[in-house]
């Protein structure tokens, strides 16, 4: 039979792995943003996907559409281009039919991509979740399942 303060102690350390735990799931949760005053309150993977391909060029409400990316190494990138296009962080999207590639201004920090697309009316951007702000809207909600 376990002690009263070992068996207090085993409780706290997997209280703590627990929390350790979810803590690293919601580091690894990205939400996907745009500027408050977009009209637009959700969208779905394919529709996101459809934008960083160079599917989608407008809002459905007619304005422009402008990407926000992380840099290629970032593990933002890594996990937003692996969950939602399917593709590794320095794959390349050509507008369909055109040798055109894909343009989107590159943010090194989550805080330059909240920045960014609170400034800018057309933007969309990704950032980890646990950085959201009230200076933009989430849209959509990438969760990664912890192991």
């Amino acid at each position: 039979m376990l002690s009263p303060p070992l068996f207090k102690l085993i409780g706290w350390m997997v209280a703590i792995s627990l929390w350790c735990g979810s803590g690293a799931a919601w580091a690894e949760s990205l939400a996907v943003i745009v500027n408050n005053n977009n009209p637009v309150t959700s969208l779905t993977k394919t529709n996101i996907a459809a934008m960083y391909r160079g599917e989608e060029l407008h809002w459905s409400h007619g304005g422009r559409i402008k990407l926000v990316n992380r840099e290629i190494a970032s593990t933002a990138r890594e996990l937003f281009y692996e969950k939602v296009l399917n593709a590794r962080s320095d794959q390349q999207f050509f507008r369909p039919g055109t040798p055109v590639a894909v343009q989107s201004l590159i943010q090194r920090s989550n805080e330059a991509v909240i920045r960014f697309v609170a400034a800018i009316e057309g933007a969309i951007g990704y950032v980890n979740l646990a950085t959201v702000n009230e200076s933009i809207k989430v849209i959509f909600i990438l969760q990664e399942e912890s192991d």
